[in-house]
């Protein structure tokens, strides 16, 4: 009946509203938790030496200019530091961007280029790693396809959680074993926008 299918869409859409809530606060605490863990001084901001540090105990391989260009680009008081409100700015403005989904460039190849550094047009080398620490629920220097599952299934639902797991792992079975590395992290993320960003040129081609 019509009050049944009403009921229904209202129930769907309360489940939807309940685990977008859940998702914020979650997001919110791991997000604090990525900050603390890259703030190695505990002094509420977070410098090129002490990202350089994090790293190193991950296992992960950056130039000292690579590192100094992650904290400059979000680095909006110009101190050298990143202070949590930047912090959170760089995230939140990273979560928003969808200029990389919509591309207006005549130029592909430029199309390209850009965006696999960045993805859109928000700075994202912090985020990428900003969002290995929130992954990495346990502290344990690697992130596993179950830890995964609960970031992806709380941002994009149960539907696309499949699709990510994939891209980022090579398959979606939750009882892989394949975690992965920050270093591992950062290439499937760089790997999985430069296919998105192919199929999406391909697209805008076709509309040429």
């Amino acid at each position: 009946s019509t009050q049944t299918y009403q009921n229904y869409v209202l129930s769907r859409q309360m489940a939807q509203a309940a685990r977008e809530r859940f998702a914020k606060k979650n997001e919110a605490e791991d997000l604090l938790r990525a900050f603390r863990r890259l703030d190695t001084r505990g002094d509420g901001k977070i410098d090129a030496d002490e990202l350089s540090s994090v790293f190193r105990i991950l296992g992960h391989t950056a130039k000292k200019t690579e590192i100094e260009d992650m904290i400059w680009e979000v680095d909006d008081d110009c101190d050298m530091c990143v202070n949590w409100p930047e912090f959170q700015t760089m995230y939140n403005r990273c979560r928003q961007d969808k200029t990389g989904k919509t591309p207006t460039f005549g130029r592909v190849l430029d199309l390209i280029l850009l965006l696999i550094t960045y993805a859109g047009y928000e700075p994202r080398r912090l985020f990428n790693v900003v969002e290995f620490l929130m992954n990495d629920k346990d502290d344990s220097g690697t992130v596993s396809i179950e830890e995964a599952m609960q970031i992806l299934y709380l941002r994009f639902g149960k539907g696309l959680l499949d699709s990510h797991l994939e891209d980022m792992f090579g398959t979606s079975d939750a009882n892989s074993t394949s975690d992965l590395t920050l270093t591992e992290f950062l290439n499937s993320l760089h790997l999985s926008q430069a296919k998105h960003l192919r199929s999406t040129a391909k697209s805008h081609q076709q509309k040429r």
